[in-house]
């Protein structure tokens, strides 16, 4: 009975770091967000500087982000170059000459979620270069991107 007892001891003793390890790196994955996994990738390019603002509308915790695409190297190809929150309503930036494919992920408890909806918007306004919606849902359009 004591050899038993021990031995279960011993493999919880071993075993619990391990356990508490592969726990917290699961957990801090989940709050990384992925947008390379999305299936609706919009792509835009330009050849000189460009500026862009992300409008959201409704609630939600949306953030904007940015890759380029080289075989080769980051995440299936995509390297994230930049990413920003839109809180508060909106948020803007600028954008090196060359091509970028963009997403908006919004935040579900721990996880950062693909939108449902990635089209082109149908309102153009003129000079853009761009004019994306994202939607949590088919046909919404939560965040607005304008680029220029």
């Amino acid at each position: 009975m004591g050899n038993v007892t021990r031995l279960r001891r011993l493999i919880v003793f071993l075993l619990a770091p391990l356990l508490v390890g592969l726990l917290c790196a699961r957990a801090a994955r989940a709050a990384e967000p992925r947008p390379w996994l999305c299936r609706q990738i919009p792509v835009f390019s330009g050849p000189k500087t460009m500026t862009w603002r992300a409008t959201k509308h409704g609630a939600g915790h949306w953030i904007m982000t940015f890759m380029h695409y080289d075989p080769a190297g980051g995440h299936d190809g995509f390297t994230v170059v930049a990413t920003s929150e839109v809180n508060g309503g909106q948020a803007d930036g600028t954008l090196d000459a060359g091509q970028y494919y963009a997403v908006a992920l919004y935040r579900s408890g721990e996880h950062w979620i693909c939108p449902a909806n990635a089209s082109e918007s149908h309102d153009s306004a003129a000079g853009a270069i761009s004019n994306l919606c994202y939607g949590e849902d088919e046909g919404s359009c939560d965040v607005k991107l304008e680029v220029r």
